[in-house]
């Protein structure tokens, strides 16, 4: 399907407006941000980035959702984030000019706008705000990463099965303080385990201990957690 007929299908305008890193920037900076992008269509499970490639533009996402992995040397694969509209990758390469940091695929279906990275700069040295939003997603970035390499060094397996599941919960709820949450559809095993830096069986045998535990459930293709207090609460306890 080619971009014209997915966005009339899925009734998508491309556009900036709603991404993070133009809030308070005004219509006519935006409109002229726009008119130097290219729109483009990716389809699921495409690579969008590749690692160590010297391109520098910068994507916006409008619609689906993205992941950032990158490789163990035995072709492990390990989950940094998933974006989604209003989200945005790429900015690294763009500022520093080096080699894209890791690879960027398409979880479904994706629209995002393309950037050439001197229009992005250009932004950023024009307009303070635009470039404050940028420095606040690579804190946000720096601060994520801290709190990964925290649980890989001081939790075990299991706990950090159960840490992946709660933040999972936590956006699924959008922060919201609700205990019960069902995460629709269930993540898989694998998804899990490249979040987690574990083995898919690690994964099998921590959710079968936290449903012991009444922790969590399966309902169909969902996964219920049944209290999540009670599993934040969990780790350090697990099998």
């Amino acid at each position: 399907m080619d971009l014209d007929t997915f966005i009339a299908k899925h009734r998508i305008t491309p556009a900036l407006t709603d991404m993070f890193l133009f809030r308070s920037l005004g219509k006519d900076v935006i409109r002229q941000a726009e008119a130097k992008c290219a729109w483009k269509l990716f389809a699921k499970d495409v690579t969008i980035i590749n690692q160590d490639d010297l391109a520098q533009d910068v994507l916006f996402v409008r619609h689906g959702l993205v992941r950032v992995v990158q490789f163990t040397a035995s072709g492990r694969e390990i989950s940094y984030a998933d974006i989604g509209p209003g989200g945005h990758f790429g900015e690294m390469a763009a500022i520093d000019g080096g080699p894209r940091s890791a690879y960027v695929i398409a979880l479904h279906d994706t629209v995002a706008g393309v950037l050439p990275g001197k229009d992005f700069l250009g932004l950023m040295r024009s307009h303070h705000e635009f470039a404050l939003n940028v420095m606040r997603t690579l804190t946000a970035v720096v601060r994520g990463i801290n709190v990964r390499l925290r649980d890989l060094s001081a939790l075990r397996a299991p706990d950090r099965v159960a840490v992946e599941l709660v933040r999972l919960g936590r956006q699924w709820s959008g922060g919201e303080t609700a205990s019960r949450i069902t995460i629709r559809p269930a993540p898989t095993a694998t998804d899990i385990a490249n979040r987690a830096a574990t083995t898919r069986e690690t994964v099998a045998r921590t959710f079968a201990d936290l449903a012991r535990r009444k922790l969590i459930r399966r309902v169909g293709h969902d996964l219920e957690i049944l209290d999540v207090f009670a599993l934040e609460d969990s780790v350090g306890e697990l099998l």
